[in-house]
């Protein structure tokens, strides 16, 4: 069976694991910043393109050192937007709750939380998202 992301090219080394996680902690601290420029967004014109700017940004270092860890390039981009979509939609619910204590250390614990598949094993799940994509195409 062909690899319908592409084939995985390298195992991730200690290093690019701890960039891994530095990048997805800067993403969560990145997100706190996108819900203070939220609230500018009614008197600043630019705060609205800065929240784009931020997620754009975020995207792209998250694809990045997953690609710098193996995966392809596609497969990067598909896990990096489901990591980030998963980040902003816990960073919602905090949100509305108001009375939580440290909602930075909470978000940055979830944040690790949904990157340890990868970290324990990202081959097994690019394999899966191949699969997955393989179905999904002609």
């Amino acid at each position: 069976m062909t690899q319908a992301l592409g084939g995985w090219t390298a195992e991730g080394s200690v290093a690019g694991a701890l960039g891994y996680l530095g990048l997805l902690g800067l993403v969560g601290l990145l997100e706190r910043v996108q819900y203070r420029l939220k609230a500018d967004e009614g008197r600043a014109w630019w705060a609205s393109n800065g929240r784009d700017l931020i997620n754009g940004m975020s995207l792209a270092a998250i694809g990045l050192s997953l690609w710098l860890n193996g995966l392809p390039g596609p497969s990067a981009l598909v896990v990096a937007a489901t990591l980030l979509l998963g980040i902003i939609l816990f960073e919602r619910v905090l949100l509305r709750r108001q009375g939580l204590a440290h909602p930075v250390l909470l978000a940055l614990l979830f944040a690790l939380a949904i990157a340890a598949p990868l970290l324990l094993d990202a081959a097994a799940v690019h394999a899966a998202m191949s699969r997955v994509a393989a179905h999904l195409t002609p």
